[in-house]
């Protein structure tokens, strides 16, 4: 029987897999360390020698010119995306709704460390990812966003020196604005995020003129240039008092940059703003109805002297362009310019606050409507305020799509003077769940027809350290458990607790159906219709394993040696060889 693991995937193993299954040859036996008793730990490793002879027409190496965009510590940005971690999600089912029926997930914690634990689970099965990450401007109120250094910080953390009082690099930042930071917070998470996407996937992040050019660099390096799609350029709001005090020209714009997977398996959904929806060229207004009044216009010829202009004159529908709301037919202002919908987070939870950055439920539907359809799964792990659940949930009610959402936000805390932390709200996370909380009965209160159809429930998960005692990952326990009596889960720890982590660890779906079963006084966990069974009692019986074998599992998961009553681990396996001899089984 062979043991879990019990911590995220390990990138750098699969990866030398992978190279393995091309080139045989090139694998090779390196010694990683000793035990304590001075004996040798073999591990595996490639033989870059014979990995260049393998490629040795189309090497690149040493001081050879290539194109490449680096920065200091990227190498260590890279190691970071493959490097595992121990770490589980634990369920909070007081927070959730409709925890057992739900196909949505709400996840608190660090992102990085989020996205490497659903590896295992979520490896190639998200349509569409869209992020509104920190834009680097030191305002933002989600992550930590000033990244921006000094000159003098870069020179000492890149190891170039000042001469003669010139740079020895060259081409420097004369404003001394070096983005190193931001690019090792988001050269990981766009790595792991490419692997989580499908084939047929897509990703889109929203970001503003700090980054732009390094985003753009960065994603076709992890994407590749071949699945750029689209640069599009969302106009954000109208001219204000404000911004046209601006010395320069007004900037009135975000950039949202559009890649795929692999664009010879992207299924584009092509969308027209229709007829109706186009923006109106010309409003009614008091001062108009006086002035056509003047003019001897009825009541009725006005109103469709109105209709001609911003309807009849104009066609049927507008194939939607790369630039947003910046033409005669689209009307997509930023939230912060107009709430649609009372979509403002101040108008869902009743609270005198606005949230800088919110993105308006339009705008991601838009991009909800032209990647996914039926059951897709959607994520944003910059998930904030939470809007983009909101439009998942939101445009299910109205085409009656399944989509599902993963949503991963860290628990930042409020300031302690704001409104939303007087009215109770201690984190982001905390808004966001709230305003799904609320957005969801009004959706079932707006749809009353189908609400018995709609998801608008979700689950609560946890980053926290690993349920597993430290003991647990040491080399010598594993190959020797019954070394250690000691109990390898944490004190506190329940089974549910448990079982997510299972979970992680065998690739099951976070929000696959769970049903807790009795059997001969053991809590046993039925996941997804038998394909994972999971019993964490420290005891059992024969006919309680009799039982859990006779419903044929695919996976059956129990603690290390949980026999009793004169029973052993080879009894434990004759019972699966019996009753069920194609289950795998797992301990603990």
């Amino acid at each position: 029987m062979d043991r879990l693991k019990m911590h995220s995937l390990n990138k750098v193993e699969e990866n030398i897999k992978k190279i393995a299954e091309l080139f045989p040859n090139t694998l090779t036996e390196v010694i990683k360390g000793y035990d304590k008793d001075g004996r040798p730990v073999i591990g595996y490793a490639i033989d870059f020698d014979v990995l260049r002879q393998e490629l040795s027409d189309i090497i690149v190496e040493g001081p050879e010119e290539r194109y490449q965009f680096t920065w200091p510590d990227k190498r260590k940005s890279i190691l970071l995306a493959n490097t595992p971690v121990t770490k589980t999600l634990r369920p909070c089912r007081e927070e959730s709704v409709n925890f057992d029926m739900t196909s949505n997930l709400y996840i608190e914690g660090d992102n990085l460390d989020v996205l490497k634990l659903l590896q295992e689970s979520y490896r190639g099965r998200i349509k569409l990812i869209y992020i509104d990450p920190p834009y680097n401007t030191g305002n933002d109120f989600v992550y930590d966003d000033n990244f921006v250094q000094s000159e003098n910080e870069y020179l000492a953390k890149s190891g170039k020196t000042v001469a003669e009082g010139s740079l020895l690099a060259n081409n420097p930042d004369s404003g001394g604005r070096f983005h190193t930071d931001w690019l090792n917070m988001m050269y990981p998470r766009l790595m792991l995020a490419r692997d989580l996407l499908s084939e047929e996937g897509a990703i889109f992040v929203s970001i503003d003129y700090n980054e732009a050019e390094n985003l753009k660099k960065i994603m076709d390096e992890i994407f590749g240039r071949e699945n750029f799609q689209r640069e599009i350029i969302w106009r954000i709001g109208w001219l204000s008092g404000f911004k046209t005090a601006a010395s320069n020209f007004i900037r009135n714009h975000d950039t949202l940059l559009f890649y795929s997977k692999d664009h010879t398996r992207l299924k584009f959904i092509k969308k027209y703003i229709e007829n109706k929806d186009f923006k109106p060229l010309v409003r009614k207004t008091p001062k108009l109805v006086s002035r056509l009044t003047e003019l001897g216009l009825t009541r009725a010829q006005q109103k469709k002297l109105l209709h001609f202009i911003n309807h009849e004159n104009r066609p049927k529908r507008y194939p939607i362009e790369d630039t947003w709301n910046c033409n005669e037919y689209d009307d997509l202002n930023s939230i912060a310019i107009v709430s649609y919908s009372g979509e403002k987070i101040s108008k869902i939870l009743g609270i005198d606050q606005d949230f800088k950055g919110q993105k308006p439920v339009r705008l991601l539907k838009r991009i909800l409507e032209a990647i996914t359809s039926g059951d897709d799964i959607v994520m944003d792990f910059f998930s904030g305020t939470a809007s983009t659940a909101h439009a998942v949930m939101q445009l299910n009610a109205e085409d009656g799509g399944k989509r599902k959402f993963i949503m991963v936000q860290i628990p930042e805390p409020c300031d302690e003077k704001s409104e939303a932390y007087k009215a109770g709200y201690r984190t982001i996370s905390d808004i966001g769940k709230e305003r799904l909380r609320r957005v969801g009965k009004k959706i079932m209160k707006d749809f009353p027809h189908t609400a018995e159809k709609l998801d608008t429930g979700f689950r609560v998960l946890k980053l926290d350290t690993g349920n597993m005692e430290e003991f647990y990952y040491n080399t010598d326990f594993a190959k020797n458990p019954n070394s250690l009596p000691t109990d390898c889960v944490k004190a506190g720890r329940t089974h549910e607790d448990l079982l997510f982590q299972v979970m992680l660890d065998l690739g099951v779906p976070l929000s696959a159906k769970i049903e807790e079963l009795t059997i001969y006084g053991n809590k046993v966990y039925n996941v997804a219709d038998r394909y994972l069974m999971a019993c964490f009692e420290k005891c059992l019986t024969d006919e309680a394993v009799t039982e859990i074998a006779k419903k044929h599992p695919y996976y059956a998961v129990f603690r290390e040696n949980p026999m009793s009553n004169g029973s052993n681990a080879s009894d434990f396996k004759k019972i699966f060889e019996t009753f069920s001899p194609s289950t795998i089984i797992k301990v603990l």
